[in-house]
């Protein structure tokens, strides 16, 4: 112990204080791989020097550009300039590590916060130099950087940043809580009461497709009794649960709730990160992407639009990529040519689902995230020819280098989340899918091409992804490089199958650095061809740019505010795209009841059923609920309702055989008998040509028409399937194309909807469905049949003394019954989506 202090010396600790990026790097002493600084990274850090006091700065370098240097000059220079706390954002604790050690090779002192254990506190919380840490950690409900006054955050990877952030806000209930069967429990009536019995009954034995959107109606009626089961089943003190709950504990009245056979899902539409004082609006932010995301993508996940951005110059990360076709006439068969064809090497596969990944574990190891960091670690250590499957892991996990070189997709990417695959597949959102897929798929190729010295192969699996990529208009979404590589690829392919090559001789080429593999790719890989790269159009960039606005007043508690802010939202989409301002609606709706307006409300929950029904519908038992058109003119469809109308007891007896033709079962005649009635109600015209006489066998089963559009819908009953068989290559999908042949062939001038009327079955892999081709549920029609049992009923009952015409017009617009809406909102999945069992990702419980 020392006792006297004689002879102590105190040298004040001082902060460094020059803020020049560049002028810092001189300064340092470098140690390990960091030996200068290149110029598309002196080229960003001036940029970046000059527009520092910006609140919103992106800046875009492509991978392997050294963009963790940029930002850890960044970050030391706004704490040298702030004196403040600077947080540095990283999607894994992979990177967090790699971000440290580029810091440490450069003598900078950082702290690090991950998984609840400081590293170096004393840095960050004395303003010496920032703390690296990841999304979970700073958005989770409980973050500790709640309470600290955050001068500046840098977010490395913002461009893969949103799952990492919609995982913060998202309660999920997987299905071996207890918790999920008493949410089941609480919701089955309704579901039940909508004709999803059977569906559900199904979707509780296993059936992975149903996915139930709870409306805003229902929720609103439940959410208390809904928040005492959580309460109850202890959902704070579980470690999965209670970051997400301390956000949505008292928000779950504002929430979308979805519930599919693996679990419940509970998250807000929009990502409130508005609502976080210590995230906006204040500190600065600084996002690091090798990918500029989608604006689109961008303004939901941050709620940003007019972010200054820095694109240096440079070829970083111009990675060489050999992209292998898989052979075979069916998705099956795609696998097991992979597999063959990687048998040699060590490879990363990623599927979009676990289901999908487990059939690659004879040959691979499942990567489950249970193992964390160390299990990739594990992987990049391992020596040829170890093979790591993982299931929906689009980003996140790098293997650069020799960590590996061959990387299989298998099927096209799905999102992380049910509100994702909602979205997607049951809104049908087409403007924003395309975009979404194309930046997964960058994603996922970026997982092992890390810098401009990486060359691999990129193996396709999956005849819906290789379609995908074999589309010219789909490949203008994708990054110029990655699009002359894909051509290349296409280009090989041809060469293959006509002898000229092999694939092995390709692989090997890349592999080992061929001088001819090199020729082959210097001499072509400029001269393909690219489509100027598509974003999404400026209507769905600048509701995105309003999403966040719109629908903060909802998660503030400010409904009457909300109401008005959503209403404006979802009519400046309206003429652009009627699901997604249906989507809009239906949650004006729920600002609209939550603010005492009731009628308004239920107009606008009917509205957004009328372009969606699996919305959901509220019950409306009263005519004098639902506003109308006033005096409507009657259309062609309306004329012909009227002349039915004129005959009620008839009518009502042809609605009597409706709701016992429509029904599963071996006798698919009444069901096509019902169909071919329910079109002849709604004012179409409805025939059943596989019935007739001539051409027999080769036109639908039933067909609407209405003529003054020029449209129609060819519908095929499938209603006799089973649970747990599938849509055969033949006999059902197979069959729909002789259909098409068939509507060209009588109907040249009109065009027509393609639909299978049955259960929501696997559609058999070497099937090779259209891309318009929707598997709509019985259920959905007999949900039709109640409408326009309704409208009936509604004029017949009329004492208005307008036209029967007049009032069968205004019914069919009230109703959603005027054609094409009466079937386009129908509830469905494209056939392409069930082309592989339980699809849904392995995130997702």
């Amino acid at each position: 112990m020392i006792s006297s202090l004689n002879g102590l010396k105190v040298t004040p600790k001082k902060r460094a204080k020059e803020t020049n990026p560049l002028k810092i790097f001189e300064t340092l002493t470098l140690r390990g791989t960091v030996e200068n600084i290149w110029d598309p990274q002196s080229e960003a850090l001036r940029s970046w020097d000059a527009v520092r006091e910006k609140k919103d700065v992106v800046l875009e370098m492509n991978t392997g550009g050294g963009k963790t240097l940029i930002g850890v000059l960044m970050a030391q220079s706004l704490v040298n300039e702030t004196a403040g706390h600077i947080v540095y954002v990283c999607p894994t604790i992979q990177l967090i590590e790699q971000a440290k050690m580029r810091a440490e090779e450069c003598g900078l002192e950082v702290a690090t916060y991950y998984e609840g254990t400081w590293s170096n506190e004393h840095v960050f919380t004395g303003s010496y130099g920032p703390c690296f840490t990841n999304y979970a950690a700073v958005f989770n409900g409980k973050s500790i950087f709640r309470k600290k006054q955050i001068a500046a955050f840098i977010l490395d990877d913002a461009h893969v940043a949103g799952p990492s952030i919609r995982q913060a806000f998202t309660l999920r209930l997987t299905s071996t809580m207890s918790a999920f069967s008493r949410v089941i429990d609480l919701f089955k009536p309704y579901l039940e009461k909508s004709g999803h019995a059977q569906e559900l009954a199904a979707m509780l034995n296993g059936d992975g497709f149903p996915l139930y959107f709870i409306p805003g109606f229902e929720l609103n009626r439940q959410w208390q009794k809904l928040t005492q089961i959580l309460i109850d089943e202890n959902i704070a003190a579980t470690k999965a649960t209670l970051f997400a709950w301390k956000h949505l504990r008292d928000h779950l009245n504002r929430c979308a709730v979805l519930i599919s056979a693996t679990g419940v899902e509970i998250s807000p539409l929009s990502l409130p990160l508005a609502a976080l004082p210590y995230f906006y609006p204040n500190p600065r932010r600084i996002y690091l992407t090798a990918t500029m995301p989608s604006p689109v993508q961008f303004a939901q996940t941050f709620g940003v639009d007019n972010a200054h951005v820095i694109r240096p110059g440079g070829k970083s990360g111009d990675s060489q990529r050999l992209f292998v076709f898989a052979r075979g006439s069916t998705d099956e068969e795609h696998q097991q040519w992979a597999k063959a064809i990687i048998n040699p090497y060590k490879a990363c596969v990623i599927t979009p689902s676990k289901p999908q990944a487990i059939e690659w574990t004879d040959v691979a190891e499942l990567y489950d995230g249970s193992t964390g960091q160390q299990g990739v670690e594990g992987f990049k250590a391992a020596a040829a020819p170890a093979k790591l499957v993982m299931a929906a892991r689009y980003d996140g996990v790098d293997l650069p280098g020799d960590a590996c070189r061959v990387l299989v997709l298998d099927g096209i990417p799905v999102g992380s989340f049910a509100i994702d695959r909602f979205i997607d597949q049951t809104l049908n959102l087409a403007q924003s899918r395309t975009s979404t897929t194309a930046i997964r798929l960058t994603q996922a190729i970026g997982r092992i091409f890390r810098s401009n010295t990486d060359h691999g192969v990129v193996v396709l699996c999956g005849a819906e992804l290789q379609s995908w990529l074999r589309n010219p208009n789909n490949q203008s979404f994708l990054p110029d490089l990655l699009q002359r590589q894909i051509q290349l690829g296409i280009q090989l392919r041809e060469m293959v199958e006509g002898g000229e090559t092999s694939y092995e001789a390709c692989i090997e080429g890349i592999l080992n650095g061929d001088r001819e593999w090199d020729r082959i790719y210097k001499t072509s890989i400029g001269e393909y061809d690219i489509a100027t790269r598509q974003t999404p159009a400026q209507w769905l960039i600048d509701a995105a740019n309003e999403e966040g606005p719109a629908f903060l007043p909802l998660w503030e508690g400010n409904f009457a505010g909300a109401s008005l802010s959503i209403r404006t939202l979802a009519d400046s989409v309206a003429a652009s795209d009627k699901k997604l301002a249906a989507w809009y609606g239906h949650w004006c709706g729920l600002a609209q009841e939550m603010s005492g307006q009731s009628t308004a409300a239920v107009q606008s929950y009917q509205d957004a059923a009328n372009n969606c029904a699996a919305l959901g519908r509220p019950a409306v038992s009263s005519r004098s609920i639902l506003a109308s058109v006033s005096s409507p003119t009657p259309s062609v469809q309306a004329n012909r309702v009227a002349q039915l109308a004129v005959h009620p007891a008839l009518v009502q007896k042809t609605l009597r055989v409706l709701k016992g033709g429509l029904v599963y079962g071996e006798n698919t005649n009444s069901v096509e008998a019902a169909l071919s009635e329910l079109g002849r109600l709604l004012g179409l015209e409805a025939s059943r040509p596989d019935n007739q006489p001539a051409p027999k066998g080769t036109g639908p089963d039933v067909l609407w028409r209405y003529t003054p559009s020029k449209s129609g819908v060819a519908l095929e009953a499938k209603t006799k399937k089973k649970e747990g068989s599938q849509y055969q290559k033949k006999d059902d999908i197979g069959q729909f194309h002789d259909h098409l042949v068939y509507l060209r062939k009588h109907y040249k001038s009109e065009t027509f909807f393609q639909a299978i009327v049955g259960r929501q079955l696997p559609v058999s892999g070497e099937s090779n469905p259209t891309d318009e081709l929707r598997i709509v549920p019985l259920e959905g029609f007999q949900e039709l049949v109640g409408r326009v049992e309704q409208m009936y009923n509604f004029i017949g009952n009329s004492t208005d003394t307008d036209p029967v015409a007049v009032k069968a017009e205004r019914w069919l617009e009230t109703l959603g019954l005027s054609w094409p809406q009466c079937f386009d909102s129908l509830p469905y999945t494209l056939a392409n989506d069930l082309k592989k069992p339980n699809l849904q990702p392995e995130q997702v419980f």
